[in-house]
Formats: C-alpha cells, sequence, structure tokens
C-alpha cells in the first residue's frame, strides 16, 4: 500500500505567482497552466452599492465607495480609522501616502518579492494602517521604475474561522483592486485580473490576484530581470488563451476546488508498506 498525504500532493503548489505564469516560456507550461486553468475571474460587489464611513474634519458621512472613490487621488489612500460605537460600516478618512499615520512605532519595512517579472506583494486585514501605506508606497516607486505590481489579499490566519474572502473585502474596502488603483501614479492600469485562486490548504477561502502597471513606463525600460531573458517579453499565447476561457464569480463559494496533484510529484513518490516506513529503495512508475 502507499500512503500519500496531501501536503505532498500539494507540494510546491500552494502559492500562485500570476505574473510567472502568464509571461513564462511555453516549456514551462506544464507546470504553471495547471494553475492558470484553476483561476477564475473574481466579479467584485459594485462600488455604488457598497458603503463606508467616510470621516472629515471630525464628522463622519456615510456614502458609496464609488462617491469615497471619486474624492481618492493618486497618492491618497483609505486610511481604516476604529468604527464608532453608533456605526455599522467601516470607517475610513483620506490620508497622504508620505504622511506617517499617527500612532505607528516600529512598523516592519514591507518586502517585496520577484516573481518571474514583476514585483509581488500579500496582503490582508490585519494588516495595520502604516503598513498599507508602506505598500502603497512602495507599489507606486515600482509602477515608476516601470514593473509590474502583483498584488495578493488573502484572509488572515485569526479570521479564517469566521470569515470568507468575499467578507473580509467587504469588511475592508482598502483592499478593493479599484480602491488601490486610484492610489497608483495617473496611467497605471490592471493588466489581468482580479482573478481568484481557490481555496486550498491553509489559504482561507482563496486569493484575490491582480497584476498592475504602467504600460507607458514599462515600454520605456529595457533592462533584463535576470529570468530567461529580455523583462518586456509578450505573454505566453498559451496562458493567454486560458485567460480568456476562464469562468467568471461573483464570490469565493463559487469557486472552491482542490489543485489536482502534480503528475511529476506523484511519479516520485516512494513505496512504503507501513506509516512508520520510509525507505527510497523503490519508486513507483
Amino acid at each position: 500500500m502507499t500512503f500519500v498525504t496531501k501536503s505532498i500532493l500539494l507540494s510546491g503548489r500552494r502559492y500562485l505567482h500570476l505574473v510567472h505564469c502568464i509571461y513564462a516560456p511555453s516549456g514551462d507550461g506544464n507546470v504553471v497552466h495547471r494553475k492558470l486553468k484553476s483561476l477564475a475571474w473574481y466579479k467584485l460587489q459594485d462600488a455604488s452599492e457598497a458603503r463606508l464611513q467616510l470621516v472629515d474634519n471630525g464628522s463622519g458621512q456615510i456614502l458609496s465607495l464609488l462617491e469615497v472613490q471619486k474624492r481618492l487621488e493618486p497618492g491618497q489612500f483609505l486610511e481604516k480609522l476604529d468604527r464608532g460605537p453608533n456605526c455599522c460600516e467601516p470607517t475610513y478618512r483620506i490620508s497622504h501616502i508620505t504622511r506617517t499615520v499617527e500612532g505607528a512605532s516600529n512598523e516592519r519595512s514591507i518586502k517585496f518579492t520577484r516573481a518571474g517579472r514583476g514585483k509581488e506583494i500579500h496582503l490582508n486585514s490585519k494588516l495595520p494602517a502604516n503598513g498599507y501605506r508602506n505598500v502603497l508606497k512602495t507599489s507606486i516607486k515600482h509602477i515608476n521604475d516601470g514593473c509590474r505590481v502583483e498584488m495578493h489579499i488573502n484572509v488572515a490566519k485569526v479570521e479564517r474561522k469566521d470569515q470568507d474572502l468575499d467578507t473580509m473585502i467587504a469588511k475592508n474596502p482598502h483592499l478593493r483592486p479599484d480602491v488601490i488603483l486610484r492610489s497608483m501614479p495617473e496611467g497605471t492600469e490592471i493588466l489581468y485580473g482580479p482573478l481568484l485562486y481557490p481555496a486550498s490548504g491553509t489559504l482561507g477561502g482563496g486569493q484575490l490576484v491582480w497584476v498592475m502597471n504602467d504600460e507607458s513606463k514599462w515600454s520605456q525600460q529595457s533592462r533584463s530581470t535576470g529570468w530567461r531573458g529580455d523583462s518586456r517579453a509578450p505573454p505566453n499565447p498559451a496562458a493567454k488563451a486560458i485567460l480568456k476561457r476562464l469562468p467568471i464569480v461573483h464570490s469565493s463559494s463559487e469557486h472552491i476546488q482542490e489543485l489536482p496533484p502534480n503528475p511529476a510529484i506523484l511519479k516520485r513518490l516512494p513505496i512504503i508498506r507501513s506509516a512508520s516506513e520510509h525507505t527510497h529503495t523503490e519508486t513507483a512508475s
């Protein structure tokens, strides 16, 4: 009998690097295309239907998210505040990204990781206001430098028992792609997404993923990334075809699925006859 654990089957397949998947050479297709096929286009709640309390000069006003977005300019962001005792809506004020959030102390710097030909960052609702500001500030720098920025939004580990991805985004509209985009420099666009990466392992309802950049600044860059050639290489045609065929969902519950096992990993699994035995003398063919 062969004993196989889910963690082994999904080893190396839990996290998505969208830029890598889209721009990877065709030779990597067997690996990355399986991840692309597990995605779905995520339809956000209409901004005119979402509500929040916007605080200005000490007084709060209940507005639609669409109205707030019209007030939000590049270089500004929605700073989340403690909700008042008589308010059921998330509470924010408009702040400048260059201004340090009040009460912030010893915030850890935001670490961006290179994912293929872009910069990747993961956010959740537990990120404090000053950390969120730092993310936006660093994202602006990378976009002005001509980089693609890949954003991942997921439910914080301590909240996964109480809410799913949809509820978390509804309670934290500052994490929505369209809101973050308003804080970026003029000319910034969302290239791909928002896409839903389904729940698997400890992701707790999946991840919301998108890629954004300023194409005019991107086209001016000609430096190599050190990852298989020119950083301006076009998307893989097979990857683009997969993205066109992906379904559209309105909630994370519509697209909960287990990622298929990686055949290459299955082929290398050892054969064992008991749970305590783990020898490598025989391998599955």
